[in-house]
């Protein structure tokens, strides 16, 4: 295979010197550029990578570009307002749904089934003087599935 000359090493695009890769800054469609080119073309701030605005191959700061390079948007003057009128001079509104304050009787239920099973679950591993009695209130609790 015969001997190739290197690729040139990218330029600049504000100074035209040549970038190496330790000392570049990426701009958003990937030219290099020196870390100390990066300066707005309007006001000269050095540039984060957060801040840079790049328009036509020249860098700009967020300020610098919105104020003077961002497209504006042309309203037209003349454009007709639309006014919402009452209907025979009175608004009509939909009563908003009232939101019931409290639990519902689901959760009652719920919270019902709950405190029988802790109090039964504590009835019967409370110490009692019979095993067997303590042993069927055991059974009984878990029979309800709890």
């Amino acid at each position: 295979m015969p001997w190739t000359a290197a690729p040139p090493t990218p330029r600049c695009p504000a100074c035209s010197t040549p970038v190496f890769a330790n000392e570049a800054y990426m701009a958003a469609d990937r030219t290099p550029f020196h870390k100390t080119c990066i300066k707005c073309g309007l006001c000269k701030k050095p540039l984060s990578p957060a801040d840079i605005n790049e328009h036509e191959k020249q860098l700009f700061c967020r300020v610098c570009y919105e104020s003077s390079l961002a497209p504006k948007a042309n309203y037209a003057q003349n454009t007709k307002k639309m006014q919402v009128l009452p209907v025979q001079g009175v608004f009509k509104v939909k009563p908003k749904p009232m939101v019931e304050d409290g639990p519902s009787p689901e959760e009652i239920k719920h919270k019902e089934i709950a405190e029988a099973a802790a109090k039964a679950w504590e009835e019967a591993t409370a110490k009692c003087s019979d095993n067997n009695n303590s042993l069927m209130k055991i059974e009984e609790v878990l029979s309800m599935g709890l």
